[in-house]
């Protein structure tokens, strides 16, 4: 009789403890946009990764799964990033952001910051019927998008927006 409780009792226990691990989609939202505007912020990474048209910072662990002119395909523990580059948008062009959000109906989060001559932002859409959300952000005519649930979003953000901010197009002076 007590053992029936006593297993009920840890299940339940359990069941609690475990659903107060996880965040939720708005605490996830929040610290992930905090992340990316202090990323915005700091000083930018060091390019490690080069093309003809352009160079990037690539994270440790990052693969390059395939690249095309404007296009990357990384991998970081089976999640796959898209880095898109427009070499001909400044960084505080606001023509990629306008075109990557005529593509949502009505994003969970959109956000913009503007600092130093430079516009980001971050746009964050729930995929249907999934726990599993959209991220894009991006600075001028560089974006970088993948989909993570809420545990990951702020590490993903933060990782994309150091990548994002890292791009050099070649033959432009910083």
């Amino acid at each position: 009789m007590y053992l029936g409780r006593a297993i009920i009792s840890i299940f339940i226990f359990s069941i609690l403890f475990l659903s107060g691990c996880s965040l939720s989609f708005e605490d996830a939202s929040k610290e992930t946009l905090k992340a990316v505007e202090e990323s915005l912020s700091e000083e930018k990474k060091e390019a490690n990764e080069a093309s003809d048209q352009f160079s990037y910072y690539l994270p440790p662990e990052y693969e390059v799964d395939s690249a095309a002119t404007n296009n990357i395909v990384l991998t970081h523990k089976e999640q796959t990033y898209i880095l898109f580059i427009n070499p001909f948008e400044p960084d505080d062009s606001k023509v990629i952001y306008e075109s990557t959000l005529e593509g949502y109906e009505s994003p969970e989060v959109e956000e913009t910051f503007s600092k130093d001559g430079e516009f980001g932002y971050v746009i964050i859409d729930r995929l249907e019927k999934e726990e599993f959300y959209e991220i894009t952000v991006g600075v001028g005519g560089v974006k970088m998008t993948t989909v993570t649930d809420p545990d990951n979003m702020e590490k993903s953000a933060d990782t994309m927006m150091e990548i994002v901010s890292s791009v050099e197009v070649q033959g432009e002076e910083s």
